[in-house]
């Protein structure tokens, strides 16, 4: 077992760290954490309009009229439906911030490369109009892909030192605006070229081409219950050599869930049982303690531990575990890198995507409105929230009993090795105090 997690390892220990710095995968990562509290919010303000209580509707409709939820949902509407634009802003202006370049005119570059791919329609007596179908969740790898190609030309043309120079004394800000007017004349050349050339074609726009040949294969892929699998062994598996994967793994994947949130939180505005099973919030009710949902772990600690040590860390543990922060369980019984853990800290996610999928895929469990929410919000609440119904925390409850007896059968094993560790200590302890009595 020493020798497989030795070469386990050595082999994924320098893919991690590799996936972990490269610049483009950190730049999608780091735009969505910048965008995630406006989403949060918007989420809490759908939450607000649409709990699930007819007495609670009834009670706000008295006080704030009929229409009170429509005005409460103006601004989830108006950050979800446009959530393109601001990812595009800001995955460039990551990366820009990645290659040390002048990170405001790479995310208005990128912003404006969007736009121009993106098509536009007339109407009669408004005149141009923008479609929000692109500008939200189905324009994001669009959005995403533009960003990255628009500054990756931009750091190479600058890099040839294709820019006016300014004489001394100019601002630097007029200075830097200068720098880039050729390299953005030039990448709007391009973009207009691509919209001018997809035009001709039966796909008529990018986005078209992006949405049906690459992002809806993949996301059929991401969201299924195969996939859900992949994702969560991913995460563990990186874990299990110390490597925080989480951030990493949801960076990669978040745009592929998105869609099925947003379509889910369409169905929920429209009292429809949301369509999808795998989104984000699936994975949030999985995560209970943590990645390997080591609140279970904590609890079979809690009640059924009889070294000192594990009765310690599972007291220190127990306070982070509810808010699904698990560092002091996974380095301090140690589950990290410790072969006889590490078998349920893997199975253990695999086993709950398989009961929860099924559950929710029959109806016995409503599935995930996509509203979003922290995510430290405690298990069982955030079932409920995310699922607007009790079901979903009755799921997280039976959930954590599976889990935490899968883990009892290790968790003995490495009780009965610390308990065998302290024994001596203890009888020597007794002794010298014997000795000096």
């Amino acid at each position: 077992m020493k020798n497989l997690m030795t070469a386990i390892e050595a082999r994924l220990m320098p893919l991690a760290g590799r996936m972990a710095q490269q610049r483009h995968l950190g730049a999608i990562r780091d735009a969505y954490i910048s965008f995630m509290p406006f989403i949060i919010v918007g989420s809490i303000l759908l939450v607000i309009s649409s709990f699930p209580s007819q007495a609670y509707q009834t009670f706000m409709a008295s006080i704030f009229g009929e229409g009170w939820s429509a005005t409460v949902e103006i601004p989830f509407n108006a950050i979800f439906s446009t959530m393109a634009v601001f990812i595009s802003f800001l995955v460039a202006y990551r990366l820009g911030e990645r290659y040390d370049i002048d990170k405001m005119s790479s995310g208005i570059l990128s912003l404006s490369c969007f736009l121009i791919l993106t098509p536009f329609s007339k109407h009669a007596e408004i005149g141009g109009l923008i479609p929000l179908e692109w500008l939200g969740s189905k324009g994001l790898f669009v959005a995403m892909l533009g960003a990255l190609g628009s500054t990756e030309l931009f750091a190479w043309m600058l890099r040839q030192n294709w820019v006016i120079r300014m004489p001394d004394g100019v601002p630097p800000a007029v200075q830097k605006s200068f720098a880039a007017l050729i390299p953005s004349l030039l990448i709007l050349v391009i973009a207009l070229a691509v919209r001018v050339l997809f035009a001709h074609t039966h796909y008529n726009t990018i986005h078209q081409f992006i949405y049906q040949v690459l992002a809806t294969p993949i996301r059929h892929f991401g969201t299924s219950y195969v996939g859900a699998l992949f994702t969560c062994f991913s995460i563990t598996s990186l874990w299990s050599v110390g490597i925080n994967s989480g951030s990493m793994v949801n960076g990669i994947l978040r745009p592929f869930w998105m869609e099925n949130q947003m379509e889910n939180l369409t169905a929920t505005q429209a009292g429809l049982v949301p369509p999808h099973v795998v989104t984000e919030q699936f994975y949030d009710m999985i995560w209970m303690g943590g990645a390997g949902a080591t609140l279970s772990l904590v609890i079979a600690m809690l009640l059924f531990a009889r070294s000192q040590h594990i009765k310690n860390v599972s007291r220190l543990a127990a306070g982070s575990s509810i808010f699904n922060i698990n560092e002091p369980v996974l380095f301090g019984l140690p589950v990290i890198m410790n072969p006889i853990m590490l078998i349920p800290f893997n199975l253990v996610p695999l086993v709950l995507v398989t009961v929860q999928y099924i559950a929710m895929s029959v109806g016995l469990v409503a599935t995930t409105t996509g509203v979003y929410i922290p995510w430290t919000l405690p298990p069982v609440l955030s079932g409920f929230i995310v699922t607007g119904h009790l079901s979903g925390a009755v799921i997280q409850l039976i959930n954590l009993a599976i889990g935490a007896v899968i883990y009892l059968p290790f968790l003995k094993v490495v009780d009965k090795q610390y308990r065998a560790s302290e024994t001596p200590a203890v009888e020597s302890e007794y002794k010298n105090t014997s000795v000096t009595e």
